[in-house]
């Protein structure tokens, strides 16, 4: 009898863990975005080593290939999802899933924009990530989701000789992915 109570109060208790492990993102924050230390959980960083990016096209290929120089420098990896051959729109909703698969460590997205005729899809697919636990960086967004929880942090890349006290590209990535605290705006330089 004891036994067979035993079984249903686990059961139960196995059961009612459930709706908290549905998301993998904190709640009333966006994953990444540790603002304070009072927030801050000590913990072990991601090696340099065991980051992946995925980087997501907004369309500014240009600015597409500076990050990717900048991750290669930096002996970070990164993948790339540009836009479909032919067209001159992506279904950053697919992009994302498509990265979820992959063992990504951050989305990087350049020059988001959120009005316009996919705003509805790039909510759609910073929803994606939140849900996945992984981090969201803009870098050079012209609009950013009014839902800050969407994204960790937003990165302006400024030039070297303005650089006096700017954090460096790639230490601002590492800041998100380790979930340390930092600002929400980022002002950084390139390698």
């Amino acid at each position: 009898m004891r036994r067979g109570l035993s079984i249903v109060l686990s059961a139960c208790m196995a059961l009612s863990t459930i709706p908290a492990l549905a998301s993998c993102a904190p709640k009333n924050a966006a994953v990444g975005d540790t603002t304070s230390v009072s927030r801050h959980i000590n913990h072990d960083s991601v090696d340099k080593s065991d980051i992946l990016i995925g980087v997501v096209t907004t369309g500014d290929e240009d600015l597409d290939r500076t990050v990717l120089d900048a991750f290669s420098k930096a002996g970070i990896k990164a993948i790339y999802a540009p836009m479909p051959d032919g067209t001159t729109t992506l279904d950053p909703a697919q992009s994302f899933k498509d990265m979820t698969r992959r063992p990504v460590t951050a989305f990087v997205v350049n020059s988001l924009n959120m009005k316009g005729s996919q705003a509805e899809g790039w909510s759609a697919a910073l929803q994606t990530a939140r849900g996945a636990g992984i981090p969201v960086i803009l870098v050079n967004a012209g609009e950013v989701p009014k839902d800050a929880n969407l994204y960790a942090e937003s990165l302006r890349i400024v030039p070297s000789s303005d650089a006096k006290g700017v954090m460096p590209f790639d230490q601002a990535v590492q800041v998100a992915i380790n979930d340390n605290p930092h600002s929400k705006t980022i002002s950084v330089t390139l390698p």
